[in-house]
């Protein structure tokens, strides 16, 4: 007698989404104001930082600049390499000052940076509890949560100082290069080759950034469920959805794509909502509490979907919450 084996479940991205839109439906309508309050306040943090692309603060200081060249010259390329050659002279005569201050800069652009990703990682937990388990809390979730997202905060810190390497380095071989240029050294047939062994680098730099926001993405939105499922570390958590990208490498692309069209349209209602509300509606938490919906659903879409893998984190919330204080 031939052995019945039970069939996988079937895991649909779509039915995620559905999910997730009648669990936004029955937390979120009818409306109470006290809680989309609360909820926008907690998507808000767990908004903030989540932009940083890794480029820093533009525009430069007072002091002695260098003194550029009047708009008189013969032409407008002669204007640029006269102005990229006092520019680059001005820098040799005051080498050591730029060091210091882009040293200086750079540990308080870190420390910011860290400050933002701190708050950032407190705030994923707490919104990230409060849409599974379909409350509007604060206390409990940031005393329960707080070892998870620690270790959630070490690795978004590592990932976004990746991102400002990837771009400053960048930056520096694109400097090195018109530096170079401006002085005279790509003009033979080695600075030629020179110059041309630099595009591979700079297209390996410009995909590594992609790569980095992909990891970015994975974190908050899998990693971080995962932690509060299994009680993993960060680490931990990413090699558990790093099977289940294995398993189901379709799901996850389609995930994605999905994603980003959903992320557009979002973006496209904001902004037309916050331009009726005179740009009120633009206003921090504000933003995130008129428009608590979108927020929501968006939050609880990628639970639902590693709940049809087997990572009920609903459930597991439901559960602890008969007991509050239980660790």
């Amino acid at each position: 007698m031939a052995s019945t084996s039970t069939p996988a479940p079937q895991v649909s991205v779509t039915d995620a989404a559905r999910d997730a839109i009648q669990h936004a439906r029955r937390n979120l309508f009818p409306i109470r104001v006290e809680k989309w309050l609360i909820l926008g306040f907690l998507a808000f943090l767990d908004q903030c930082g989540r932009t940083l692309n890794g480029s820093g603060p533009g525009g430069g200081g007072g002091g002695d600049g260098p003194d550029w060249p009047d708009d008189s010259g013969p032409g407008a390329l002669e204007d640029v390499g006269a102005a990229l050659r006092t520019g680059t002279e001005w820098l040799s005569e005051h080498a050591a000052e730029v060091a210091v201050g882009g040293v200086v800069t750079l540990l308080l652009i870190t420390g910011l940076i860290a400050l933002v990703l701190w708050v950032n990682a407190r705030g994923a937990f707490l919104y990230l509890d409060n849409v599974a388990s379909s409350r509007a809390d604060v206390r409990r979730p940031w005393r329960e949560h707080a070892r998870a997202a620690q270790s959630y905060f070490g690795w978004r810190l590592g990932l976004t100082l990746a991102t400002l390497g990837v771009v400053l380095f960048a930056a520096l071989l694109v400097l090195v290069a018109v530096m170079a240029f401006v002085k005279g050294r790509l003009e033979d047939t080695a600075g030629g080759a020179a110059a041309l062994a630099l595009l591979p680098v700079l297209l390996l730099l410009l995909l590594a950034l992609p790569l980095l926001a992909l990891a970015g993405i994975a974190l908050r939105d899998f990693v971080a469920p995962l932690q509060l499922t299994t009680g993993l570390s960060c680490g931990q958590a990413a090699r558990v959805l790093e099977g289940l990208i294995v398993e189901n490498p379709g799901v996850f692309l389609v995930y994605l794509l999905l994603k980003l069209v959903f992320t557009v349209a979002t973006g496209m209602i904001i902004f037309v909502g916050g331009c009726l509300t005179c740009c009120f509606g633009f206003l921090p938490i504000v933003l995130q509490t008129i428009f608590q919906p979108l927020f929501f659903f968006e939050r609880a879409w990628s639970v639902f979907l590693l709940r049809q893998m087997g990572h009920d984190l609903p459930g597991r919330l439901a559960a602890s919450g008969e007991a509050p204080d239980r660790k």
